[in-house]
């Protein structure tokens, strides 16, 4: 005796198709959460990357007039030295040749030389910091520790600069993947909607494609994660 087949269920496999598709729903509204979340870290990133930036303008438009003053003003206590000194030997070579009215002018030539020498070191600043000013009489100012210190700040904020920009590039790169992630899972729904429109064995084949999409975007998500 023949036994008479059961015939298909119109709803076979629809719940399993339902149920995938709220699983998707969950998982696209939690990725989405972290897509907007990393484009408003990246958003952060990059105004504070902006700011550092105008700051770094800023500080070296400051050191800049900074150092022209510091240095304009030390090569002048520089040449009135140098006037001094030669106004002196010129004060003895006169006294050497008895000319009493030129070794008269040379001493007083080399005085206020020397006196504007000395009201100029007054206003510069390797003199007056003790980090710069030079350890001996005849000795010269520190210039490297002036240069170090005079773009140390500059370098400071180059520093966080560089480190917002880094940040805005990693979290930007990540909603741009989260978007690419979406996309993905846009075609699992579509799959599990063919998979609702079907009957029969289509409707599995259909839920099967969706699911490995699913896992796929999954996984994706958590490299993305740990990235």
């Amino acid at each position: 005796m023949n036994e008479t087949p059961i015939p298909e269920t119109p709803e076979r496999y629809k719940t399993l198709i339902v149920v995938l598709t709220l699983i998707t729903t969950v998982i696209t509204a939690m990725i989405a959460t972290l897509q907007a979340d990393a484009n408003i870290r990246a958003n952060n990133a990059n105004r504070d990357s902006q700011y550092y930036a105008i700051l770094v303008s800023g500080e070296l438009v400051r050191s800049g007039l900074q150092s022209s003053y510091d240095l304009n003003t030390f090569s002048k206590v520089l040449l009135e030295k140098q006037t001094a000194l030669m106004m002196q030997f010129t004060a003895l070579q006169s006294e050497q040749s008895a000319d009493k009215l030129g070794t008269a002018l040379n001493n007083i030539s080399a005085l206020a030389a020397q006196a504007r020498a000395d009201k100029l070191i007054n206003f510069s600043i390797f003199y007056t910091d003790p980090r710069y000013a030079p350890k001996t009489t005849d000795g010269l100012p520190d210039a490297g520790a002036y240069l170090t210190d005079i773009s140390d700040e500059a370098n400071k904020i180059l520093e966080k600069q560089n480190a917002a920009a880094d940040e805005y590039h990693k979290w930007n790169n990540k909603s741009d993947a989260y978007v690419g992630v979406l996309t993905v899972i846009a075609v699992a729904f579509f799959l599990f909607g063919l998979a609702q429109a079907v009957k029969g064995r289509m409707r599995l084949v259909f839920a099967v494609f969706g699911l490995v999409i699913l896992l796929a975007a999954s996984a994706w998500t958590l490299l993305i994660l740990v990235a």
